[in-house]
């Protein structure tokens, strides 16, 4: 367990230094950044991938896309879910929006929970339902003190639970789905 907090609280420490990291960019716009962290992040990926093994989970769902090939439009789908999403991280700092995309993140857990509830008919324990409901006062405090969201917000509080229903619907909620997704 220790082990899972530990690479749980880094995780947490860069992502918020590659979100203040982008604001250090300033000559590029959003959408610069983005494009290079996409063209950066295929290469790595796909090393990766082939590296660990997880690259026969592409082929695998290579082999599903062409038996049924109706699957590559939600596969269209959920990539543009994703996409949208590593956009606005680099798009937000640069223009204004880091307190909304923060807001949404800070929302996201509550919103996983109730997709959880929703599309998979999850319990919560005792404890987990007293956590929600902290968690419940300090995002309504955040609110209040916002005043409500903003699109940006409802991307990231919206987006990322919907990409995540589909990508286990369409069993690319693996490493190899990311070359999908």
């Amino acid at each position: 367990m220790s082990k899972g907090i530990a690479l749980s609280v880094t995780a947490s420490v860069l992502f918020a230094v590659m979100y203040y990291y982008t604001s250090l960019l300033t000559p590029l716009s959003g959408v610069e950044i983005f494009g290079w962290r996409m063209l950066l992040t295929v290469p790595c990926m796909t090393v990766f991938m082939v590296v660990s093994g997880e690259w026969r989970r592409s082929v695998e769902i290579l082999k599903r896309l062409i038996g049924k090939p109706k699957l590559l439009a939600a596969l269209i789908v959920s990539a543009t879910l994703l996409g949208l999403q590593l956009w606005l991280f680099m798009w937000a700092p640069l223009n204004g929006y880091s307190l909304d995309v923060s807001l949404g993140y800070f929302l996201l857990p509550l919103s996983m929970v109730l997709t959880g509830r929703i599309a998979y008919g999850e319990r919560l324990s005792y404890l987990q339902k007293v956590a929600v409901f902290f968690a419940s006062l300090g995002v309504l405090n955040e609110l209040y003190q916002v005043g409500g969201f903003s699109w940006a917000t409802l991307l990231v509080v919206v987006g990322y639970p919907t990409y995540f229903v589909l990508r286990k619907w369409l069993k690319t909620d693996n490493l190899g789905g990311c070359g999908w997704t």
